[in-house]
């Protein structure tokens, strides 16, 4: 006979959206972080952060901050990024739903 234990908190987990896995990175970016606090901030595996950084900052939510010899890299948001941030912040308030205890 096999017995499984589901702990409550695990079921309470819930998946995040890409847009809110971006507002996570931009607010935590707001003043300057870095990759390594950015990780635990975020939540992400290195692979998962890789990838975000990479369009963010393609698509100049971010921007990039490196000293001389690129050995420390920081991220910051930019202004485009904040007003995403602003957008993302009023849509939500809109849109979304209390959730309904059990």
């Amino acid at each position: 006979m096999t017995i499984y234990i589901i702990c409550q908190p695990c079921l309470s987990v819930k998946n995040r959206s890409r847009p809110d896995i971006i507002a996570i990175i931009l607010e935590a970016a707001n003043g300057g972080i870095t990759k390594t606090k950015l990780l635990t901030r975020a939540n992400l595996t290195s692979g998962q952060l890789r990838q975000y950084l990479e369009v963010l900052v393609n698509k100049k939510l971010l921007s990039e901050l490196s000293d001389d010899y690129q050995r420390h890299v920081a991220y910051r948001a930019t202004e485009k990024g904040m007003r995403y941030l602003a957008i993302y912040s009023s849509l939500k308030s809109i849109a979304v739903f209390p959730q309904e205890e059990d």
